[in-house]
């Protein structure tokens, strides 16, 4: 569990050497659409052009994660590679505007308090403001943040999500399902933790994707799905981890 610090010594060190694989781990920061402001269609896109994904890259993640922007890992069937979020300031602003929000807003974001995450949260923090939106970061550790957020009651979160079991539903259901958005529901899938009312037909589509005999075409709506995910609901995707 080298970070990237350790892997340039260790990299350096002739007789030492090392072992990256990619694992199943995706990283994001989530907009509880219980806030009005993160609610709107266009502050969740506004969001998703306020990262500096390359600079994350290259410098924070360098060696431990790569820049991944869907729910599905690479090495999954129907796992898409594409990443068309870049850092777009202006793009953002005029989300913004268009949302009714053209000075921006002020917002917290929970965050564990060890790298590269509080580092990230950091970035966000730093390119947000570019925009206008001020960016509270809140620290904490991993149970706290988890309890709070399975409670509903953040704003922002930075957290991960690992698939339990090796076939792509064990993400879509969670991302892309919320058969009941009231607070007392019994299925708090990830969409539920967030307050996102996810369109009957994605959910349709999820369910039928689980059942689906074809391999192929299983892959192909898997792939939507993520892109439907991706393009309109409350979660930016950062990176998918990397274990040195």
């Amino acid at each position: 569990n080298l970070q990237p610090g350790d892997f340039d010594a260790v990299s350096k060190n002739a007789d030492l050497a090392v072992t990256a694989a990619p694992k199943s781990t995706v990283y994001y920061f989530s907009l509880n659409q219980k806030n009005e402001k993160l609610a709107k269609p266009e502050v969740r896109e506004a969001f998703k052009y306020l990262v500096d994904y390359d600079a994350l890259q290259d410098t924070l993640l360098k060696g431990i994660g790569e820049i991944h922007q869907n729910f599905l890992p690479k090495g999954i069937l129907g796992a898409r590679d594409d990443n068309p979020y870049k850092l777009d300031v202006a793009k953002a602003k005029e989300l913004l505007a268009k949302a009714g929000l053209p000075d921006g807003f002020s917002v917290t974001m929970d965050v564990r308090s060890q790298q590269p995450v509080a580092g990230v949260a950091e970035s966000i923090r730093a390119t947000a403001a570019q925009a206008g939106i001020k960016i509270e970061i809140i620290p904490g550790d991993f149970k706290t943040i988890l309890t709070k957020y399975r409670a509903r009651q953040h704003d922002m979160a930075i957290l991960q999500w690992g698939v339990d079991y090796w076939d792509p539903n064990s993400n879509a259901e969670t991302f892309a399902t919320n058969p009941n958005n009231a607070d007392d529901s019994m299925n708090k899938t990830l969409a539920w933790r967030n307050a996102w009312d996810v369109p009957a037909d994605l959910q349709q589509e999820t369910k039928d994707a689980l059942t689906e005999r074809d391999a192929d075409k299983r892959s192909s709506m898997y792939a939507d799905i993520q892109q439907k995910v991706r393009d309109t609901g409350p979660f930016i995707f950062l990176w998918q981890e990397t274990e040195i």
